[in-house]
């Protein structure tokens, strides 16, 4: 049985998830050894390598749309990183994660004021579900208060929720390897300019160090974007926010696998609701008719 393209966009975009579900404890334990800013910068300038590397064809039939389009992926991309990596100081990798995740709430919002998309019940379904998850698996009810790192995430969440917006619009009329190249090639630039400006950039370099840039380069970085340029031409901007909600619970399994945390009963609970919001999201109208892919 042939799988439709559409679900194939959906699996790649949870295969992606889970990869950047990863990075959280990776960013945070990297910030002992390498300065915030500069740490997002060699992040860029590693996956801009490798995607050069594979895609070298795609710099001289780069057009002139493609570069407008890219240079305001590159902003809103970079800042979103920036935002997070600078909170991820003050904040727990959980609580960074979830914060992060609320894009998915603002995804469907934007969408509409922006764009006039208007989404489909089960959309909004979905995302109450996965929001609901998401509180139980993260949130500890004693503990609500906002520090500096979950404002500085929560702007990251707000950029982030422009990127899917504008990524999902930009690749239905541009080709999504040069909007790919385009912006890591920009974020990286543009962080370098940064760094001097606003730190006091420092670098420790060891082996962990270069496993740490290898794993938020090329695979989260690099390997992950291409993969979201490439299957949201598939599928919409409010189906790819709700999948990348697993994110969090993805974070949280990889805590319990390297630093042997155990989940409790909530935050089970929480992944299951965020499944069930990814589930409910997929089903389609009675009509049969699907969601317009823009």
């Amino acid at each position: 049985m042939k799988i439709p393209k559409s679900i194939q966009a959906d699996f790649a975009l949870i295969a992606i998830t889970f990869v950047w579900g990863s990075t959280f404890t990776i960013v945070k334990k990297s910030l002992s050894q390498v300065s915030p800013i500069l740490f997002v910068a060699l992040r860029f300038w590693v996956a801009t390598a490798i995607t050069i590397a594979f895609m070298p064809e795609q710099i001289p039939k780069i057009s002139g749309k493609a570069l407008r389009r890219g240079l305001v992926l590159s902003g809103v991309l970079l800042g979103g990183f920036l935002f997070q990596t600078l909170g991820l100081r003050n904040t727990s990798p959980s609580y960074s994660a979830f914060i992060t995740s609320l894009s998915v709430l603002l995804v469907p919002s934007l969408g509409f004021l922006l764009f006039r998309h208007k989404p489909r019940p089960q959309i909004i379904a979905g995302v109450i579900l996965a929001t609901l998850g998401l509180f139980f698996l993260l949130m500890n009810p004693a503990d609500l208060r906002i520090r500096s790192g979950d404002a500085l995430t929560l702007i990251c969440a707000v950029l982030f929720a422009f990127h899917i917006l504008f990524l999902g619009r930009f690749v239905s009329t541009s080709d999504y390897r040069q909007l790919q190249l385009l912006q890591m090639a920009g974020s990286a630039v543009f962080c370098t300019i940064m760094v001097p400006v606003l730190e006091t950039p420092f670098i420790i370099w060891d082996p962990n160090l270069a496993l740490y840039l290898f794993i938020t380069g090329v695979l989260a970085t690099a390997l992950a974007f291409y993969v979201q340029a490439r299957a949201q031409r598939l599928t919409t901007p409010n189906r790819a926010a709700v999948i990348f909600c697993l994110e969090p619970f993805f974070a949280a399994l990889f805590a319990y696998w390297i630093l042997g945390q155990i989940l409790t009963m909530r935050e089970w609970l929480g992944g299951v609701l965020v499944l069930a919001g990814i589930l409910v999201s997929e089903l389609q109208e009675a009509s049969g008719k699907t969601e317009e892919i823009r």
